[in-house]
């Protein structure tokens, strides 16, 4: 063994080289391989996306849903809803749900002064059944 390796000459070791370096060579592997590491890089962002996305709950309330069911059972027009909404601002309540749903801070937003129409409010005040119409007997 040791006889074979050393009477190969210098010139056969270049001759090798060069066989083997100056062929030609086919890309399209290179391609084929670049193209589905790509495509298995995209395929790990999806599933992460969604990963993602189905941890997430989704909101079952939501708050301009509920105005708008609300309306659909009680009358009130859009002034007097927005009305209600400044009310419901200086009262410190978050929606204007809260004074449809709990006619005692109505009523104290009636009793104070208010920047809105006081008209408006007792109408809606009215609707609901809080006030009551003043009859003279």
């Amino acid at each position: 063994m040791t006889y074979l390796l050393s009477q190969t000459r210098q010139e056969d070791v270049f001759r090798s080289i060069s066989e083997n370096v100056g062929g030609s060579s086919d890309p399209t592997t290179f391609y084929y391989l670049l193209a589905g590491a790509a495509g298995l890089v995209v395929l790990l962002a999806l599933i992460s996306a969604r990963k993602k996305r189905a941890a997430r709950p989704r909101a079952v309330n939501h708050q301009g849903r509920l105005m708008k069911e609300i309306l659909r059972r009680v009358p009130l027009k859009k002034s007097e809803v927005k009305h209600l909404r400044t009310v419901a601002g200086e009262q410190g309540c978050a929606s204007p749900l809260t004074l449809i749903l709990c006619p005692s801070v109505l009523a104290k937003g009636l009793s104070e002064k208010s920047r809105a129409d006081r008209k408006v409010i007792m109408n809606v005040a009215r609707k609901m059944g809080v006030v009551r119409r003043k009859t003279n007997v």
